[in-house]
């Protein structure tokens, strides 16, 4: 069952982000309330998820270890750190914005989309990778905790990959370089659970500390990215209060989701 858990886990984000990139040259979400209801509603799921999914379980297991509450501390500060560093350095770009941030490039303006999708999904596929290792363990996350985390990175994947070819599809990309840029989009979030993965696996015997520590990194990551890119982009995109509702909806039904997990 647990590698039948780790499959899971990895197709069912790769695909909801590959299937929202699909959808966006098949469903018309031309007006910028939708647009930005759901950036919302990715948003809301993003926080949901890191604070039921991740900080909860790490200051659980962190009670164990003397100074478990700073080394969580210091492990969520070293993610939002991490994910800053990224924003500095990898070149991309957000749908109606003209600036481009990161270090100077030559990419073309739809490679420039995808790679901000990719940065917000590495720190989802660090966490995933991470949520695996906790679930396969002895003593880690619960095998239903970690379907919900995973049920709930699928639920936000949708519209984030809906959002990468909306603009693209729209501006006159062809629909055959839309899904080759979807497919590419949707490949960051497993090869960064892969290397999640991989690191975690290596590092038990350093230590009972070092799974909360993990576990609050990729919460701080998560937050970072939601606080910086989601919610501002959903603010400028959407009309009225649309971003907000799409927050709020996302936000619950993700908290009712880790409850049941829990």
């Amino acid at each position: 069952m647990r590698w039948e858990l780790l499959v899971i886990l990895m197709v069912l984000p790769w695909a909801a982000t590959f299937i929202g990139s699909l959808s966006a040259l098949l469903i018309k979400t031309d007006n910028n309330r939708g647009q930005g209801g759901l950036l919302g509603f990715a948003a809301g799921v993003m926080i949901a998820a890191s604070i039921w999914s991740l900080i909860i379980p790490a200051f659980n297991e962190a009670s164990q270890v003397r100074f478990g509450e700073v080394f969580v501390t210091l492990g969520f500060v070293l993610g939002c750190l991490g994910m800053l560093g990224l924003d500095r350095l990898v070149p991309h770009q957000h749908d109606k914005q003209n600036q481009t941030e990161g270090l100077p490039s030559h990419l073309s303006r739809p490679m420039l989309l995808v790679l901000a999708v990719a940065l917000h999904n590495i720190p989802e596929g660090l966490a995933l990778g991470i949520v695996i290792a906790s679930a396969m363990g002895e003593s880690g996350m619960s095998v239903t905790a970690a379907l919900v985390f995973g049920a709930g990175l699928a639920l936000q994947n949708l519209p984030e990959g809906m959002a990468v070819i909306l603009p693209l599809y729209q501006s006159g990309t062809g629909k055959r370089r839309c899904i080759q840029l979807g497919f590419l989009a949707s490949l960051a979030e497993p090869v960064a659970a892969l290397v999640g993965l991989a690191f975690t696996s290596f590092l038990p015997a350093l230590g009972s500390f070092i799974m909360p520590v993990m576990l609050s990194i990729a919460a701080g990551a998560m937050i970072f990215i939601v606080v910086e890119e989601l919610i501002p982009e959903s603010q400028i995109v959407a009309k009225r209060h649309m971003a907000t509702y799409g927050f709020l909806l996302g936000f619950w039904i993700m908290a009712l989701m880790g409850v049941m997990g829990v």
